[in-house]
């Protein structure tokens, strides 16, 4: 008897899960952004969309997808996710931007070529923060959230440069060398934010750029994080960063320009597939805690280090956290002629690092503590992680 109600119990369970999910989806709504047409005190249809994005944020319940457009759109807008869950966001190959326009008029000569322009000091925490982007390409000087070069003086500027020079804590003197025509200043910190407790979202087409902070800049306890088809460039900080207790799995991502393609810290898991890192500051692809792995991906390395694992720090006291990553399938090769480096870090907690079917080209084994490498990939420089070299 008992046997007979249990399994008509079982029954009645996933009947009910089933009537759940497809009243759900027989209730999903699809909502319409477009910023060149939209209203946000219009209804939020495809004839009448609403005009940015956090708006159909705020519409949207479990189970509805929220459309960017026009495709490739560039949108001057953050989208923040925070105690939501179940939401697909469609960007249609939109690109969520941190800048905006600088007037072409309205500067100050003070020199051959040379212009200025006085401006709102942008901070993210208590750095101060600068990126200029010229015709479409952005120009940091030399200088990220880990990279600390002076700006030179205004006379010294070379063609399509710039320096900052503050005048208070609120406002500084932007110089540029060059054409007034084509400036872009970043304002806004990230492209897509989340926080709190976030759960079941996908993101799907999507680019973020020239933010002060990340592009995808993932906080709080986001779990069943799927991004598909999304690039992060030219940010002053991270391309993707997942933190706290996020969880999230990156496939075709494409993240490059930034002071580290991605970088994920304290206990966040993330899955990456199919994807290419290149072309950063700091580190191409860094992890730091927590579950990871990185499958069919490529790193073109231009930054110092090419790939880093070590543990993670959680709560205010910094405790350490245990780090494991899967290298399947993983390339990485050198962009610039240089030698570049894979930092593998234990201090106290284990940090496990396992490699399969994986091929390194001319990189520096730096190994510190006692890390354990499982894998022998063969490099082109005919060193492999079995023999790679202690650096304590």
């Amino acid at each position: 008897m008992f046997r007979v109600c249990r399994f008509v119990l079982n029954a009645h369970a996933c009947l009910m899960c089933v009537f759940l999910a497809t009243n759900l989806e027989a209730n999903a709504r699809e909502w319409y952004v477009n910023p060149e047409i939209g209203n946000d005190d219009a209804p939020g249809t495809q004839q009448a969309p609403y005009a940015t994005a956090q708006r159909a944020v705020a519409a949207a319940r479990p189970g509805d997808t929220i459309h960017l457009l026009p495709e490739r759109a560039i949108y001057r807008q953050t989208i923040r996710l925070a105690n939501i869950k179940g939401l697909v966001i469609e960007g249609h190959g939109v690109t969520l931007t941190g800048a905006d326009p600088l007037p072409a008029d309205g500067w100050q000569q003070v020199g051959d070529r040379l212009y200025r322009r006085r401006l709102p000091t942008r901070r993210y925490g208590k750095q101060s923060r600068q990126l200029l982007i010229v015709a479409g390409r952005a120009e940091r000087m030399g200088r990220s959230p880990t990279a600390h070069a002076p700006f030179p003086k205004p006379e010294a500027l070379a063609e399509g440069q710039f320096t900052w020079e503050p005048i208070n804590e609120k406002e500084g003197w932007l110089y540029i060398c060059g054409s007034t025509e084509n400036l872009e200043w970043s304002v806004r910190d990230n492209g897509l934010a989340t926080t709190s407790r976030v759960r079941d979202v996908t993101v799907r087409d999507l680019n973020a750029c020239y933010a002060l902070n990340d592009g995808f800049n993932i906080h709080g306890d986001a779990r069943a994080m799927h991004f598909e088809n999304i690039t992060g460039y030219d940010n002053f900080d991270e391309g993707f960063s997942a933190h706290d207790t996020c969880e999230c799995w990156i496939t075709n991502g494409r993240f490059w320009g930034n002071d580290n393609a991605a970088y994920d810290i304290n206990t966040a898991d993330t899955y990456y597939t199919d994807c290419v890192f290149r072309d950063s500051v700091s580190v191409e692809c860094g992890l730091q805690g927590g579950q990871h792995r990185l499958k069919n991906c490529r790193i073109e390395a231009r930054a110092a280090t090419a790939f880093s694992l070590t543990s993670g720090r959680v709560g205010k006291d910094h405790k350490e956290s245990a780090a494991r990553c899967t290298l399947d399938g993983v390339t990485i090769v050198i962009a610039d002629g240089r030698a570049h480096k894979i930092h593998i870090f234990q201090k106290t907690v284990p940090v496990t690092l396992e490699i399969k079917n994986s091929r390194f080209e001319h990189v520096t084994w730096q190994r510190s503590g006692n890390p354990t490498i499982e894998g022998i990939t063969q490099s082109a420089d005919g060193t492999n992680a079995g023999q790679a070299a202690d650096s304590r």
